[in-house]
């Protein structure tokens, strides 16, 4: 707890100061800078885009596989690991174990939002 140096400056003629410990915090609509954990990639199946390869960085945690499209997902894969089962549950999260190309197959019109973890 503070003190201070004159319980009346008005009468003393004084500095009104406070000495010992300070409350701790108080910033106010401040954030700590961050990139986020949550990630997403989407996978067009229109046809009118060339295909891009992009790549799922080793470590990330695929969560969901979100469908926007036509058709069914016959297969959804890292490289050559399986992320096809994750559907939002934790227990289907898939941990990303070899950096590779994301490769969703099988919808024919539509959009495949592939949601990931990933903290830089």
């Amino acid at each position: 707890m503070g003190f201070e140096n004159s319980a009346f400056p008005l009468t003393s003629g004084t500095a009104y100061n406070h000495y010992g410990a300070r409350n701790v915090g108080g910033a106010a609509g401040a954030e700590a800078p961050s990139a986020g954990a949550e990630r997403e990639i989407s996978v067009n199946f229109d046809g009118d885009a060339l295909p891009t390869k992009v790549q799922v960085p080793l470590g990330a945690i695929v969560t969901e596989i979100v469908d926007f499209f036509t058709g069914t997902v016959s297969a959804a894969t890292v490289g050559a690991q399986d992320i096809s089962a994750a559907n939002g549950a934790v227990a289907n999260y898939v941990t990303i174990t070899t950096a590779a190309d994301l490769t969703v197959t099988g919808p024919t019109a539509g959009t495949a939002v592939v949601k990931y973890l990933y903290v830089v």
